[in-house]
């Protein structure tokens, strides 16, 4: 995480400043399902995340499918202004550029290197075989390594693959080391450029960049993008049409009724106002996904993502960065709270999914 996000102290005075009137729209149903029934979820919601955003925001959550949406909204032309500090704007060091690792620290990455070549078709070095065992005996880290690759399946040779939302390049690298013919795109310019920059086939803009273009991509990965979107439907739909038949779509979202968004309310790291303009239920996404044409819904596990979840949460309730350092741990209950048998997979964080387009 950049060193200018670890360091950003909360800024009420910028809160205290309002969105500008004429740059905010009115939200007359609910984005995920098009009901208008609705009730009051949380109020004066501020970004207490990455301190970038004006504003109070009123976050309402819908009586039909229990997803929660902002209302009023920044709207499309004014939205970029909430992202002036941004995780995907630097990028850590290439691994080439890393001090090589020794003892401990240099077995582990053999073992996890040994199980993602084995899984997704990598070739990365130092690599032992025993990784594929280990994984197998130590399921939190085999679905680390999964979430890094998506859950896709290993590609055959010249499968293609669109990352929308790409950011800095990060997923790019991992997909192009698995063999796939990887693109990205992105509204951002400034992550664009980090990703360029990197060697990686990136291009500004969104979904509309294919507009003439059908059955054209393998897979298609929407890791952390519905939840920033003005109409998430609509790039369902896109996604659905650019994918060749038995073609399959990942997504990766927050999820509104995980226990993490009931238990810290307001300080929940998954609400990111006024970025995250609606967050799903389970329930929701799965029915927009088959609204869209996917035939086929797999849910992914993400429990490993807890831990990481509750600390940035502890810390925004004290006031402070969620990439800060303090606290730095979480209190002892809460710890005793994590060795607990996981919770529903409805309890997750985040809903992370793979649907798959029907085949000919």
């Amino acid at each position: 995480m950049p060193e200018s996000i670890e360091a950003s102290a909360p800024r009420p005075a910028a809160w205290n400043t309002p969105w500008p009137a004429d740059e905010l729209e009115h939200v007359t149903a609910c984005p995920a399902c098009e009901s208008v029934g609705r009730e009051m979820l949380h109020q004066d919601l501020v970004d207490n995340v990455f301190f970038a955003a004006a504003g109070r925001w009123s976050l309402y959550r819908c009586t039909h499918c229990h997803s929660a949406y902002l209302d009023p909204r920044p709207n499309e032309a004014s939205i970029g202004k909430a992202y002036g500090v941004y995780y995907t704007h630097s990028t850590d060091h290439a691994r080439g550029e890393r001090r090589a690792p020794s003892g401990l620290r240099a077995l582990k990455l053999a073992l996890t290197h040994g199980y993602v070549n084995a899984r997704y078709g990598t070739q990365r070095q130092p690599a032992s075989p025993l990784g594929v065992w280990v994984a197998r005996l130590s399921p939190v880290r085999r679905q680390k390594r999964d979430a890094e690759f998506r859950f896709l399946p290993r590609p055959s040779p010249g499968q293609r693959l669109l990352d929308v939302g790409c950011g800095n390049g990060d997923y790019l690298r991992h997909a192009g080391d698995a063999g796939w013919q990887a693109v990205g795109i992105d509204a951002d310019e400034k992550a664009v450029d980090v990703a360029r920059r990197r060697g990686l086939d990136a291009r500004l803009g969104g979904i509309e960049l294919f507009a003439d273009e059908a059955e054209c991509f393998d897979a298609v990965t929407l890791s952390h993008v519905l939840e920033h979107l003005h109409d998430p439907a609509r790039l369902l739909r896109a996604a659905h049409r650019l994918l060749k038949p038995g073609g399959v779509v990942f997504i990766d979202t927050p999820n509104i009724q995980s226990c993490g968004a009931r238990r810290w309310g307001v300080h929940w790291r998954g609400l990111e106002t006024p970025r995250h303009l609606v967050i799903f239920s389970r329930s929701a996404l799965i029915e927009r996904l088959h609204t869209a044409g996917f035939v086929r819904i797999e849910s992914k596990r993400r429990t490993a993502v807890r831990k990481s979840m509750d600390l940035a949460s502890l810390r925004m309730q004290s006031g402070k960065s969620p990439y800060g350092r303090e606290p730095a741990r979480l209190p002892l209950t809460s710890r005793i709270r994590l060795w607990w048998p996981s919770h529903r997979i409805e309890d997750d964080e985040f809903l992370t999914m793979l649907a798959y387009k029907a085949g000919r």
